[in-house]
């Protein structure tokens, strides 16, 4: 496992589970509430069954069309039919989308509640989860209403990845090496040299390769956030 501190929360990379429970048990939360859409659902929620203890279910549908004010409009109104409070959490356990969705609609829920990021896809966990960026689309425009909110914790957990198809995998991928040739020339040969590791999901080489687009991107974002 491997932590990366960052000036407000910490990215803890690898087997996760145990630092996700310790960090929601010690938050004292009022209520803790899981957006989900229908893959993470059935594909990811059974692994943290022992995790979190009792969490309100928020599902939405996946896919970037869903990206929208409306659902937002659900996710809100089932977090006040729910009781959340200014002392609640909300775990966002998905892609891309689920974590720009779900930490915007913490951010402005009562002027903003905890929320932490659980991303289960590649490029989540390279890239998208990190960096404090959230919004939704609007007018049929990307990301066009959002704002700049740190997560409290980010957990990445490669087990997730299992889960994937191949596509996915592939985009995820495309966005280690654009890390590597933007920013380390030294990380880019180590791809080259265990890129038959990495396609087959051995889990060190995918463990590295992920802790290591973290500690670029994180690097990066600590010193413009925007």
């Amino acid at each position: 496992m491997h932590v990366i501190s960052l000036p407000s929360y910490q990215i803890v990379v690898g087997s996760s589970r145990e630092s996700m429970m310790k960090f929601i048990d010690s938050g004292d939360y009022t209520r803790k509430g899981l957006l989900i859409d229908e893959n993470t659902e059935h594909h990811c929620l059974p692994m943290l069954s022992s995790v979190i203890r009792d969490p309100v279910i928020i599902r939405i549908k996946s896919g970037e069309l869903n990206k929208q004010i409306d659902t937002c409009r659900n996710i809100w109104s089932r977090m006040v039919e729910r009781g959340f409070d200014r002392h609640s959490l909300l775990i966002n356990l998905g892609g891309g989308v689920i974590g720009d969705m779900g930490g915007f609609c913490a951010s402005t829920y009562m002027r903003g509640i905890h929320f932490v990021q659980v991303p289960t896809t590649l490029l989540s966990q390279v890239d998208a989860s990190i960096g404090g960026k959230l919004g939704i689309d609007f007018n049929g425009l990307k990301n066009l209403i959002g704002l700049f909110r740190d997560p409290k914790a980010i957990f990445v957990d490669p087990v997730f990845l299992a889960t994937l198809p191949i596509r996915e995998l592939r985009s995820g991928f495309a966005e280690i090496i654009k890390h590597a040739l933007i920013a380390d020339a030294e990380f880019f040969d180590w791809l080259e040299q265990h890129i038959d590791e990495l396609l087959a999901q051995q889990p060190e080489a995918l463990s590295h390769a992920i802790t290591r687009c973290c500690e670029i991107k994180s690097d990066i974002v600590a010193r413009d956030e925007r």
